[in-house]
């Protein structure tokens, strides 16, 4: 082979290697606003609540309900369908505020790494209001390149509106803010937020490839 064929065959090389990385870091970058930063919300305030189970004893039974609203498990699941493919008109036909999805852009690079969700459980408690629910959904992610399908948890806001139930996007006033941090601290959604951790740390153990994503989201906290 001449010398100039294998400096071209070197380039291309090179060049698809640096594609290869770039796509990761893109996957890495997108992937850590819509798993990790969610699942810090309140998985690693461990001391806050380490403190709550030394103080504070739980009542008999659960806080939330599971899987016990059927119309709100279509609602999530709905959602996360529509996420995956990117399909527009149904997020805005499932929201309090539809002009959230008028530029496409960063839901478009959302379901260019999360390709499904499966296995979606719906933790439900009262909301602030009579018409309200807050809603804690666990599920399973099918990543891009990835083979582990890590549970991922998000907490949704839903209203029962004259048009059926919607997951409230908009912004939420300062004692609803306040009423859903202080259920999040409940004993009970905390360990929802453990079990979370604890699948993605088996998934990390089992998986290089997923563990060397991982790694690169946490490194660039």
């Amino acid at each position: 082979m001449s010398k100039k064929g294998s400096k071209e065959k070197k380039g291309v090389s090179g060049l698809l290697l640096f594609l290869g990385w770039m796509i990761f870091v893109l996957l890495a970058v997108v992937f850590y606003f819509y798993f990790f930063s969610d699942l810090d919300l309140k998985m690693f305030n461990k001391d806050k609540a380490t403190q709550t189970d030394a103080t504070q004893e739980e009542p008999a039974g659960f806080s939330y309900e599971t899987n016990a609203n059927l119309d709100i498990n279509s609602l999530i699941i709905e959602y996360y369908a529509a996420l995956a493919v990117c399909d527009q008109n149904k997020l805005k036909s499932v929201v309090t505020d539809p002009s959230q999805f008028d530029d496409m852009t960063v839901y478009q690079q959302r379901s260019a790494v999360i390709k499904a969700y499966s296995n979606v459980n719906c933790y439900t408690m009262p909301g602030y209001t009579e018409d309200a629910t807050l809603v804690y959904v666990t599920s399973n992610l099918s990543l891009a390149n990835i083979t582990s399908v890590p549970l991922n948890i998000n907490r949704f806001y839903v209203l029962n509106t004259a048009d059926g139930y919607k997951i409230d996007n908009s912004a939420l006033s300062q004692e609803v803010t306040n009423y859903i941090e202080t259920q999040s601290q409940s004993n009970d959604i905390q360990n929802l937020y453990r079990a979370v951790q604890d699948n993605v740390n088996s998934c990390i153990a089992n998986d290089s490839a997923f563990a060397e994503f991982y790694n690169t989201i946490s490194s660039g906290q």
